[in-house]
């Protein structure tokens, strides 16, 4: 009988004992490991010297992008928000132009420090157009 009681006594112990030794589950940090895709839409064409509506999103297959900076560049202008939701909004002022022409617009994201996810970018063409002067 001792011999049994000090079994399930040592049984109990060591299912509690290691549960109270093992601290609780954590996540590693795996930094730059999820790639992301960031797309932009924006209106192919504009007059020079107005603003165009650009969106960017950012996506990482079914993982959801709530961290990081989205930087849009277009005509020299370099315009940054943060990341929050599952896209970003710019308003974007086209350039002076002295006739019609092709401009590239580019988008890039940056990940937070130490986040899991990878940089990525896009570019998007848009044609400004010259305002004749009468």
């Amino acid at each position: 009988m001792k011999k049994i009681v000090l079994a399930l006594f040592a049984a109990v112990a060591l299912v509690l004992g290691s549960g109270a030794l093992v601290s609780g589950a954590s996540a590693a940090v795996y930094p730059n490991t999820i790639a992301t895709k960031t797309s932009i839409s924006a209106p192919n064409s504009v007059n020079e010297g107005k603003s165009l509506n650009v969106i960017v999103r950012v996506r990482a297959g079914n993982a959801v992008v709530r961290e990081g900076k989205v930087t849009v560049i277009f005509g020299g202008r370099s315009y940054t928000k943060s990341v929050s939701g599952t896209s970003v909004k710019f308003k974007v002022k086209a350039p002076s132009v002295k006739k019609t022409t092709t401009k590239t617009l580019k988008a890039s994201y940056k990940p937070a420090n130490n986040s899991v996810f990878k940089a990525s970018n896009d570019t998007d063409t848009v044609k400004v157009k010259n305002k004749k002067k009468k």
